[in-house]
């Protein structure tokens, strides 16, 4: 009992001794916090609100269920009409992931010009309409990218490639096969714009190749045709070959390959961002800056306290 009533009074002593430590650095801790949160304060003002814009798509199965028993005749075949090509969300995937696909993309819809255009910012938006620690931030202009070197400018490519990888994402729910594609960026109008233009681009070059590939097939089946006499064969070809002009006609037929849009893309309200989330950021700052003062005071005891006992062992 007497052992236990010791180590009571010995942790009441320790727990004084710290709140004591404490209170004769608490100026320096109030500083210390108060300076750190000041300036997570300023850095989130620094930074523009974030808005996010989508496009949900459902897969179009016109073309798997109008083929009919013609699908499984070309099974039988070994040949693919109306089944087993790659889903639209794994498509636009692999797109987003490869360089040299985003590259042209980038080119050709104009967007590396927008991202990195002088007044880029000019539709960014902040909180309490306050910009000017972001151009404290952000300092002198951009530099024109006319003047840049082939090399300088690939770097730059590369590096809007990367950026514009990190604002889009695609995901699909494997229940329902429903696919979002979205943006997230400072400016609520690229976002829209860039949601729009990539599905275009990724939707126009899967029709392209799949056109080519039935182009291929159709003619190849065309000049079989013209050879054999056999009529059992020439029924099965006409067949096929009807198949793949219907499966031509249908993939023609809508504004974006083997997708039909359900909602589109659209510039978010003002009010409605994504982030950042300034609230959190600076409660944060502030009890993280708490934890390290107080650390950082029993430290500087610490050190202080150890030549005084070294001096007396």
């Amino acid at each position: 009992m007497q052992n236990e009533s010791t180590l009571i009074q010995e942790d009441e002593i320790d727990l004084r001794e710290l709140a004591r430590t404490i209170g004769k650095h608490k100026k320096k801790l109030i500083i210390f916090s108060l300076t750190v949160t000041t300036l997570s304060i300023l850095w989130s003002l620094s930074k523009p609100n974030i808005y996010h814009s989508q496009a949900v798509l459902v897969p179009q199965e016109e073309s798997k269920s109008s083929m009919g028993g013609l699908g499984a005749l070309a099974g039988l075949a070994g040949v693919d009409i109306g089944g087993g090509e790659m889903s639209p969300d794994s498509a636009y995937q692999l797109y987003l992931d490869d360089y040299q696909w985003m590259r042209n993309f980038l080119l050709q819809s104009k967007l590396y010009e927008r991202m990195n255009a002088k007044d880029v910012d000019k539709n960014y938006r902040f909180a309490l309409g306050i910009d000017t620690f972001y151009r404290l931030k952000k300092g002198s202009p951009k530099e024109d990218s006319e003047a840049m070197s082939p090399d300088e400018k690939e770097q730059k490519l590369f590096a809007t490639y990367q950026a514009i990888k990190t604002k889009l994402s695609i995901s699909s729910d494997k229940k329902t096969s429903v696919i979002t594609l979205g943006c997230s960026d400072a400016d609520s109008v690229l976002a829209k714009d860039t949601v729009s233009l990539f599905l275009k681009y990724a939707s126009n070059s899967l029709r392209s190749n799949e056109l080519s590939d039935m182009e291929k097939k159709i003619a190849y089946y065309d000049q079989e045709l013209q050879k054999t006499n056999d009529l059992s064969l020439k029924t099965q070809l006409s067949q096929l070959m009807s198949a793949l002009i219907q499966k031509k006609v249908l993939a023609q037929s809508s504004d974006f390959y083997n997708v039909k849009m359900v909602t589109s893309p659209s510039a978010a309200y003002e009010r409605d961002k994504e982030g950042p989330k300034r609230g959190l950021i600076v409660v944060v700052s502030f009890v993280t800056s708490l934890i390290l003062g107080i650390f950082g005071i029993f430290l500087l005891e610490f050190m202080r306290n150890k030549p005084n006992e070294e001096e007396k062992a």
